[in-house]
């Protein structure tokens, strides 16, 4: 299709989505690439939106879409872009978008900066009443010693990375001597900080969530592998899990488990990003009670993906999410929940 096609009288969707490279052989927790997508996911989705009516034109860079900014004036730009090294990378599509005038969906710059530093998003959290997990950030070696009072099994991963990028099954530090070594790795690999989070035993859920102007759709959903419901209880959702599941993974949803008090706390959280279209809110679910880890603005919507499964699991059709997805642009922020 050409890059300047338009279907009369409907608003287009300019997408933004770099692909991956399918035959990267480094180890997952090694890729700095995760959160780019795969081709077949980018044909599912311009599939989907062309099922919808709309047009779609694909770019695959910032870039890209900055030298075509003036086509697309009254089209709505839908980015899934990822990649790879700039921890200001989430937020360079809204800040092209910004700077031309175009429309575009999810946070704006400060929302996404700020979704991807996992610590101003704990402590956005905490303010909201959630409850997270002990956490300390170590920005050099030299911080470890923060770490002598800290409860372990703690998590180490880095502060500024999503889609499980620099996360792996020894992540999972149970002595102090462990999560030294990591750091220390993770510091020079990555060149940003660290984040060591105490380890909460529990189940891999997640809060799905759509902006509409008369409140929120969402869907409450869990990971779950099939006859081994304690799966995650003393394991992580790392990246070699997310690239090659384990057999019989899946996706259920639980809307009737979440606390009807961390409903209300994870409206007021989202509230303080302003208008965030949709974004998946990343927990544990222990004791009855979700604990808040990170925030997801930019959440797989592949077919297979958490965040559209957790809405197809009770009932919706996958157009439906996108469709949904689609015009959450058009929406004010809300002042309440809806389960839609």
């Amino acid at each position: 299709m050409d890059k300047t096609s338009r279907i009369k009288n409907t608003v287009n969707v300019v997408l933004i989505a770099d692909l991956i490279n399918e035959n990267n052989s480094l180890q997952q927790d090694a890729r700095r690439d995760l959160e780019k997508s795969e081709q077949k996911t980018i044909n599912q989705l311009i599939a989907t939106i062309h099922q919808l009516g709309r047009g779609v034109v694909h770019y695959q860079s910032p870039d890209e879409l900055a030298k075509n900014a003036l086509l697309h004036k009254g089209d709505i730009v839908l980015s899934i872009y990822g990649g790879e090294v700039s921890r200001n990378r989430m937020a360079l599509v809204p800040a092209i978008c910004e700077t031309f005038g175009l429309q575009y969906i999810g946070p704006d710059v400060y929302g996404r900066v700020v979704a991807q530093d996992k610590e101003v998003s704990k402590r956005l959290a905490i303010d909201a009443g959630l409850q997270t997990p002990q956490w300390r950030i170590i920005r050099q070696e030299e911080d470890v010693v923060h770490l002598n009072s800290f409860d372990f099994p703690c998590v180490i991963k880095p502060l500024m990375e999503g889609s499980s990028i620099g996360i792996s099954q020894s992540s999972l530090s149970y002595t102090i001597e462990q999560a030294t070594l990591l750091i220390n790795k993770l510091l020079t690999d990555l060149d940003q900080p660290i984040i060591a989070e105490h380890f909460i035993p529990g189940r891999e859920t997640a809060l799905s969530v759509i902006e509409r102007k008369d409140g929120f759709h969402w869907a409450y959903s869990e990971i779950v592998i099939d006859n081994d419901p304690d799966f995650f209880q003393n394991r992580l959702f790392d990246a070699e899990e997310k690239i090659n599941p384990t057999q019989g993974r899946t996706v259920r949803n639980i809307d009737e488990e979440l606390n009807q008090a961390d409903l209300e706390k994870i409206s007021a959280l989202l509230k303080s990003f302003g208008h965030f279209g949709y974004c998946r809110v990343d927990g544990r679910h222990s004791d009855g009670r979700f604990y808040f880890l990170e925030m997801t603005p930019d959440a797989w919507i592949d077919k297979k993906g958490q965040f559209a499964m957790a809405f197809t699991e009770k009932g919706w059709p996958y157009a439906k999410v996108i469709n949904e997805l689609l015009l959450s642009k058009e929406q004010a922020l809300p002042d309440q929940l809806t389960n839609g």
